[in-house]
């Protein structure tokens, strides 16, 4: 079995390429992070790709790339509880979206003036940030923002939900302290809905689990522990959160009153 460190990227999204058109679905892109970090010129190593369709179809995809990937390479598929699957490939994770909509989908859309929703954009408009909501094509060259939001919000260095966040912020488990987190890698503000909403629904935070919780704000910390501090300062979760051995010198610092505030 060849490695992923032999095989090339471009080659990989090639055979993605050649998978959807014999199978015959629609074309496949890649959104999440590396989309962001593309729009940003900050690509750097990718460890990780989040592929999607905007149908149901993508898991065939991925059941269907992993037959053909297994004749050259290490491969290993796994069908995951909530409907997506993931393929590894030394190194690399690609996770194949299960086309995630919220519920209520196309009624948020229809107040937002989107009437008749392509799939893609109930899928778009359902993740967490409009940084993240942005597709490129796999050959790495057209990119494009569903929402309209999020070439904006990146130059303007904002965490921005991409619906309502009393919607967003609650429709899976983790985004409150990955709005955290996201604020201290990228070195973004969080938007001011994002700040309004969890200062009145402080407990919205512990949706996530206490190891999730502890693993992100750590990642937080070790990003920028000045800025995370802050933020978990400014919206009133250190009480909710769980206080590992990294970041408790800066919630000693909290209890004094005496935390820095990033410049």
């Amino acid at each position: 079995m060849i490695g992923i460190v032999i095989m090339k990227l471009r080659e990989l999204l090639f055979i993605i390429q050649a998978t959807q058109k014999e199978i015959k679905v629609p074309e496949a892109f890649i959104c999440g992070g590396v989309s962001r970090d593309k729009y940003m010129g900050r690509l750097d190593h990718i460890n990780d790709l989040d592929i999607t369709n905007g149908t149901n179809t993508i898991n065939y995809l991925s059941q269907e790339l992993a037959i053909k990937l297994k004749r050259k390479y290490n491969v290993t598929r796994k069908p995951m509880p909530d409907g997506h699957s993931t393929i590894f490939i030394g190194d690399l994770k690609m996770d194949f979206s299960s086309n995630f909509n919220v519920s209520e989908i196309d009624t948020y859309l229809n107040k937002l003036g989107i009437n008749k929703p392509s799939e893609m954009q109930k899928e778009m408009y359902s993740r967490d940030f409009t940084c993240n909501a942005l597709l490129i094509d796999t050959d790495l060259k057209n990119i494009i923002d569903i929402t309209k939001h999020g070439f904006k919000d990146i130059k303007a260095k904002k965490i921005k939900t991409c619906l309502d966040p009393s919607i967003t912020l609650t429709s899976n488990r983790n985004r409150v302290v990955r709005a955290i987190y996201l604020a201290c890698k990228l070195g973004f503000d969080l938007d001011e809905s994002i700040i309004s909403y969890v200062q009145k629904n402080p407990n919205s935070v512990k949706i996530s689990t206490e190891k999730s919780m502890t693993e992100k704000l750590n990642e937080a910390f070790d990003r920028d522990a000045d800025k995370a501090s802050h933020l978990l300062s400014k919206l009133n979760l250190w009480k909710l959160v769980p206080i590992s051995e990294k970041i408790y010198p800066y919630y000693e610092k909290s209890l004094k009153g005496k935390v820095n505030v990033p410049k």
